[in-house]
């Protein structure tokens, strides 16, 4: 990877919000972002007690935040030289694909996103 460019795997945003640690990713790019959503019983379980903790969610990214949206963001790459991209989690900015904005507004190239 160059200078000024992403790559899938690696958070957008970075690691920090206002300047104060949000995020972690242990297992370097691509691997799971924490923290992670709970997926276990709660330790005071105040209402049914047979029920999981879950998050229902049309998509999963790869850092394993479930996510209805992806989030879109947009930048110029220098040395594909043009504007490019990037399908995020809206949580923690977790880049799930890279792609030219020209595909990314055709349609017929990119009907649904799916990570």
């Amino acid at each position: 990877m160059q200078p000024g460019q992403f790559s899938v795997g690696q958070l957008y945003l970075g690691f920090e919000r206002n300047g104060l640690p949000v995020w972690s990713q242990p297992g370097g790019p691509g691997t799971q972002v924490f923290p992670a959503l709970p997926q276990q019983f709660p330790t005071v379980n105040i209402g049914y007690p047979s029920v999981v903790m879950s998050y229902p969610a049309l998509y999963y990214a790869g850092c394993l935040h479930p996510l209805n949206c992806w989030e879109i963001y947009s930048y110029y790459d220098p040395y594909e030289e043009e504007i490019m991209a990037l399908v995020c989690c809206p949580m923690c900015s977790y880049i799930q694909q890279i792609l030219p904005l020209a595909t990314y507004e055709n349609y017929e190239d990119v009907p649904i996103l799916v990570g």
